[in-house]
């Protein structure tokens, strides 16, 4: 109790700091619609103008957990898509289809090696142009968001997670979504329960490419990068991937004048910090590295629950500009 109770005083205590450091207000959500779908709380969330207009009890794909990677994995994707399309009869009830895959899962698939470079030129082609991505790239398509029910009864077993990876809805709230939500409106799904690379891998993707159209990755290693606001202030993220490499997580969050408020560097994005991992900036000392790791994790978690977009780019554009756009 003791130690927990300790824990909580340093969270406090870097609260307090980073507001009095950096000068900055918590993060106000987009302005427009927004849909936003935690899979650990299975809650569906409609933010109008930054304010909570409704939620929702949703369900997921039979694999209710992993982040969606290839066709029939039936997994629900993480990540930052768009209703699609909006179809009233369908054959779960009202139907609003995403935008899946988007440029985040294509430069996955490439580097995992489940889809070709002409695929994935395929898939950005379709996305630059906001046209409905190719079905047969091995990153599947048709996911959407639907009724049919929360849960649903299969012979004598009644499934809660029951959808090929699409999102579910009971009838009764399908309809409210439906005519609340337009064509365009973002949709941001993530894993609530996920630690720090968890939350913010489904958001990153390599910002440069190369002569040849494909993702820049100088010796095989690529640098995917996000920004987005946290009350903590500007947040940069570069996660970094590759075979022989392995993988690195870099989350830096600025202050006035582009100074670092607080960086934590993880070698291997395991979530934990040691003697090869670092922490640094003017809130390092306030606290203990992991209880920093856990503050900066508490604030995206926090700001994709409000409705917060990550965009592309990461600590370059942040250090220059000490802002977001």
């Amino acid at each position: 109790m003791l130690l927990l109770h300790n824990f909580r005083s340093q969270l406090l205590f870097l609260f307090l700091l980073a507001f009095s450091a950096s000068g900055l207000q918590a993060a106000e959500p987009s302005a427009r619609r927004i849909v936003v779908v935690d899979k650990a709380t299975r809650e569906l969330t409609l933010y109008v103008g930054g304010r909570q207009a409704a939620s929702f009890p949703v369900s997921f794909g039979v694999d209710p957990v992993s982040d969606k990677v290839r066709a029939h994995d039936l997994a629900t994707p993480e990540g930052l898509y768009s209703i699609s399309y909006h179809k009233s009869q369908t054959r779960f009830h009202r139907t609003l289809g995403l935008s899946y895959p988007n440029l985040v899962d294509a430069q996955r698939g490439l580097a995992l090696g489940l889809v070709s470079p002409a695929a994935y030129r395929r898939i950005r082609k379709a996305v630059l142009a906001s046209r409905p991505t190719p079905c047969d790239t091995g990153l599947g398509c048709a996911i959407a968001i639907h009724g049919g029910g929360v849960s649903r009864q299969f012979g004598e077993f009644r499934e809660r997670d029951w959808t090929e990876g699409c999102i579910a809805l009971d009838n009764r709230d399908m309809e409210k979504l439906f005519n609340l939500c337009r064509v365009g409106d973002p949709v941001l799904i993530f894993n609530g329960a996920r630690g720090l690379f968890g939350l913010v891998r489904p958001f990153t993707q390599v910002p440069d490419l190369a002569d040849d159209g494909l993702p820049d990755c100088p010796d095989g290693v690529c640098a995917y990068e996000a920004r987005l606001r946290t009350w903590l202030g500007p947040t940069g993220v570069t996660i970094r991937e590759g075979a022989g490499y392995g993988v690195s997580l870099e989350v830096v969050v600025y202050g006035e004048g582009g100074a670092t408020v607080l960086a934590v560097t993880d070698r291997n994005a395991d979530g934990e910090i040691s003697f090869l991992d670092s922490v640094r900036g003017t809130m390092a000392d306030a606290a203990a590295p992991d209880s920093a790791y856990a503050l900066l994790r508490s604030a995206v978690l926090v700001a994709l629950s409000g409705g917060e977009i990550p965009v592309v780019g990461g600590g370059r554009e942040l250090a220059v500009f000490g802002h977001l756009d």
